[in-house]
């Protein structure tokens, strides 16, 4: 009788991208003051199974709703514009 065990880790190599880009997010909102104070940090929603919000809200499942905040709170912290996707700019 043999057991062989095959552990590659490939899913610690896939997660560790991840958890970089997460703890580098989180080190961004505890030195800006804007976002400091939040506690619970909803636009890092895209990286959860499952998001928290503050009390009363309704978690965002949509993941492309979830990368939009994410990219918009970016955008916002930097000052440039928010992303919007009404097409209007089109027919200026």
């Amino acid at each position: 009788m043999q057991i062989k065990v095959d552990f590659l880790c490939r899913d610690s190599i896939l997660a560790a991208p991840i958890v970089l880009d997460l703890v580098l997010f989180l080190d961004l909102a505890q030195r800006t003051p804007k976002l400091r104070g939040l506690g619970i940090q909803e636009w890092l929603s895209f990286y959860f199974k499952s998001p928290m919000t503050a009390p009363g809200l309704y978690p965002e499942h949509d993941l492309f709703i979830q990368l939009m905040k994410l990219k918009n709170t970016l955008r916002h912290l930097k000052g440039e514009e928010l992303i919007t996707h009404l097409g209007l700019e089109y027919y200026d």
